[in-house]
């Protein structure tokens, strides 16, 4: 199941004014079904548990990428001990580690909190990456992290206001999840180049879904499952196939048009649409804490981006559009 570069073909580049607006649309599109997932995770919360419910999301998008393994490239190979190892090391980090945090964290605070440290997942990842001496730290770049943990300060500091359904537990969690898929992205950047992102998909989340087995299997016994309202089951069908399966596939065509550096600038709408979504539909309320908050993030994110295509940190913000799901085709960087 390795990649081989010599069947990949260069990415198409645009040639006209109306392929580009195309593009740029899909990825609008790719962004809002990626940003809908925080809103779509509380209403599923209404039915199931967080770990039912994390269970049964990475199990339904690990089917959903190998149906697609299958159908473009026919029936998985034999992989050796060392893909094995790589796939379970990957799916436990950016899978199982990441949704069971991601969900749990969810369940406990606002969608608005959530978006924001969503968004803060770049930073992290050059955190890790200067200190593994994988990225050279600018001067831009430690004011760029330093403003942005600002961010997380104001918004975790102090008792939130009541009814914005906000809490510092909830957030803490969200942010371990963040290190944890950091680690993951790391760690695909130092041995994605034996794979191409549908192998990379479909593999570690099949080893991230039996992984969290041990976790969730009880709660999955305890599940009422008639009892679950049709609006759950609905939320999880939209993180499956629109939130995951359908953003992959559009993701992953526009970028053989789209450059690295264009398809990087929608990060910067994701938390802004998620938070427009949670007032909408959750009539979530929205503090001043929240927009100094994000302010804050947003303005680290410009600094920490500034390093150029060719840096670690600027292709790597491309895995955090999104909280974590789908893996970007890295061959089209």
């Amino acid at each position: 199941m390795t990649a081989d570069r010599s069947n990949c073909p260069p990415a198409a580049k645009p040639k006209t004014a109306f392929s580009m607006k195309l593009m740029n649309f899909i990825m609008l599109a790719v962004t809002l079904f990626w940003a809908a997932n925080a809103v779509a995770g509380k209403f599923a919360l209404r039915g199931f548990s967080p770990l039912a419910l994390a269970q049964l999301r990475v199990a339904g998008t690990a089917l959903g990428f190998l149906a697609i393994y299958i159908a473009w490239h026919g029936w998985p190979q034999q992989l050796s001990r060392r893909d094995w190892i790589f796939m379970g090391v990957g799916g436990l980090t950016g899978v199982t580690l990441n949704q069971l945090t991601y969900i749990d964290g969810l369940s406990r605070t606002s969608v608005a909190h959530t978006a924001w440290i969503i968004a803060l997942g770049p930073i992290l990842v050059l955190a890790l990456a200067s200190l593994l001496r994988m990225e050279a730290l600018t001067a831009a770049k430690a004011w760029g992290m330093a403003i942005a943990f600002c961010g997380v300060g104001v918004l975790t500091i102090g008792k939130p206001p009541a009814g914005t359904g906000a809490n510092w537990v909830g957030d803490l969690i969200l942010l371990a999840g963040r290190l944890a898929f950091a680690c993951f992205t790391i760690l695909l950047k130092k041995g994605s180049d034996h794979y191409d992102s549908l192998t990379l998909n479909t593999l570690t989340f099949t080893t991230g879904a039996v992984l969290m087995v041990p976790f969730s299997l009880p709660a999955l016994v305890h599940v009422h499952w008639k009892a679950i309202p049709a609006e759950a089951w609905e939320a999880l069908a939209f993180m499956i196939l629109f939130g995951t399966l359908l953003a992959y596939l559009l993701y992953a065509f526009a970028l053989t048009v789209m450059t690295a550096s264009q398809a990087i600038s929608f990060v910067y709408l994701s938390p802004l649409m998620t938070l427009g979504l949670g007032v909408w539909l959750l009539t979530e309320t929205l503090t001043w804490k929240v927009g100094a908050a994000g302010a804050l993030i947003l303005l680290g994110l410009y600094f920490t981006g500034q390093g150029g295509a060719e840096s670690l940190g600027a292709p790597l913000v491309k895995n955090f559009v999104s909280e974590g799901i789908g893996i970007p085709p890295f061959r089209t960087y």
